[in-house]
């Protein structure tokens, strides 16, 4: 993530920040909604049944957007833009289910507004 405006010397190795949030089906149909992904595993219990989830899991990328959440709240906070991010999803995330997302400094960068 890169802003002029932020100042890098103030963030330490190790330091985190996390969130925690609760998944709603109004999550997942807002999501769907802003998006137009209307797949049936995400709107549907009985489809998603046959499909052998059991029941309607969260968009993969619902739940990858609260890193945004937290890059640019918590760490390092306003002004940040998300420059890269790689994702693997293990698990399903089902209505009810709380994720918990936590950013952590690895890297401090020499190029100005830069951490990693």
């Amino acid at each position: 993530m890169v802003h002029d405006n932020i100042n890098v010397g103030i963030y330490k190795i190790g330091q985190t920040a996390e969130l925690t949030h609760c998944i709603s089906a109004a999550d997942i149909d807002a999501f769907a909604k802003l998006t137009g992904d209307y797949n049936p595993v995400h709107m549907n219990d009985e489809y998603a049944t046959k499909m052998l989830l059991g029941k309607r899991v969260a968009h993969g990328m619902l739940t990858a957007s609260f890193i945004s959440n937290l890059i640019g709240e918590k760490l390092p906070g306003p002004g940040a833009l998300l420059y890269e991010q790689n994702i693997h999803f293990i698990s399903p995330v089902y209505i009810g289910e709380i994720i918990r997302v936590i950013a952590q400094v690895v890297v401090t960068s020499q190029k100005p507004g830069a951490l990693t």
